[in-house]
């Protein structure tokens, strides 16, 4: 069992939010996408960040491969989804908002390649081995000048063992450099705001374009 699967079993979600993430609500229109743009939220969860995007009036693609998680989305959103099998996995749909139940890194969703896409804390919740393999996935699944918004943490690798883990702006370069654009809307430190026994910590915003 993966961690991911462990914590959703055990209920240690603690990463997941109660509310829409503020980075998501302050910055998303300074992508300047037409409503009816089609959004990719990789390794969404069961964030209600999906539900504020499809209010904007995106069509909505989360995709998730904690089977609870998509569950427990519709669930709480007391919604009944279509269920299509797919030759990698399932997706599940409700009005705007489309989930598949997959790998991300095997995943070809139907309304692929996307204009814009939205990580909240995806990449960071992956081992740093993934970083490439996640990035190459992202610009297979997007179309060139697709924007995205992607959420960061930054601390000092030797004082925490992730998720989340440590994303350097080096990091960020190294990633992203060759696909994408790189422009950050927001620093924040953390160290002010919590109570945290790490030395440094903080919060980056991105937004990205691809080539």
């Amino acid at each position: 069992m993966s961690i991911w699967h462990q914590r959703w079993a055990e209920g240690r979600i603690g990463f997941h939010r109660s509310l829409t993430n503020p980075a998501l609500t302050d910055h998303w229109s300074k992508l300047q996408l037409d409503p009816s743009t089609h959004v990719l939220v990789p390794l969404c969860g069961k964030s209600l960040d999906m539900h504020w995007l499809a209010q904007q009036g995106h069509i909505v693609n989360g995709v998730e491969f904690v089977e609870k998680a998509v569950t427990e989305f519709f669930d709480d959103w007391s919604r009944t989804p279509q269920k299509t099998v797919r030759k990698f996995g399932e997706k599940f749909s409700a009005e705007n908002i489309n989930m598949y139940l997959a790998d991300f890194f095997k995943v070809q969703p139907d309304d692929a390649p996307f204009s814009a896409w939205y990580d909240r804390a995806a990449l960071v919740a992956l081992p740093p081995s993934m970083r490439k393999q996640y990035v190459e996935q992202l610009r297979d699944l997007t179309l060139p000048g697709a924007k995205g918004l992607m959420v960061t943490f930054d601390y000092p690798k030797e004082e925490m063992k992730g998720p989340p883990f440590a994303l350097s702006d080096e990091d960020v370069e190294l990633f992203f450099e060759p696909f994408f654009d790189i422009e950050r809307l927001q620093f924040t430190d953390l160290k002010e705001e919590e109570d945290s026994e790490l030395s440094r910590c903080s919060l980056s915003v991105f937004m990205l374009k691809r080539h």
